[in-house]
């Protein structure tokens, strides 16, 4: 799963997008839907991270799955507070990251959240992925690319 999350983060780079894959897969491994970070693709689009892109494409494609506890969700970078309070809100049990985000990532800010989404959180496991070291640091290296440009493409979006 890591690996297929840095092969979707490459094709969020090819599409000028932030680097970061996700792949969410049932209780048996199988893959359920992929997605990568789409804010630029051809046009912005602020919430077109990739948890929020697979999010979308699950409750399409499933839209009665039923108990979402057994589901697991890997992606390559932490979950930013917004993908983060969408994944608790979406009932998934597991969530598995490559690269720490230490400047915005949530998995492991739990106990830094309102009551209300404290309480969501208990229901789930959210942590580092067990992968390899150099897979890790490539997911981060993905995750790093071309940050500041990107960074200063987002405020010339939202500030015109």
């Amino acid at each position: 799963m890591g690996r297929r999350c840095c092969s979707l983060a490459i094709e969020a780079l090819r599409n000028h997008s932030y680097g970061i894959g996700a792949v969410l897969s049932d209780d048996h491994g199988d893959i359920l839907v992929e997605g990568y970070n789409r804010v630029f693709e051809q046009h912005f689009r602020a919430a077109a991270h990739a948890e929020m892109e697979l999010l979308d494409a699950f409750e399409t494609q499933y839209p009665n799955y039923g108990d979402r506890s057994e589901l697991t969700l890997v992606v390559s970078l932490e979950p930013c507070p917004m993908c983060f309070a969408r994944i608790l809100a979406s009932g998934i049990g597991r969530v598995r990251y490559l690269a720490k985000d230490n400047d915005g990532g949530m998995a492991h800010r739990v106990r830094h959240l309102p009551a209300a989404w404290r309480n969501l959180a208990s229901l789930g496991d959210y942590g580092a992925a067990d992968v390899s070291r150099p897979l890790r640091e490539f997911a981060a290296k993905l995750a790093e690319f071309a940050l500041f440009e990107k960074r200063k493409r987002l405020i010339q979006q939202i500030r015109g």
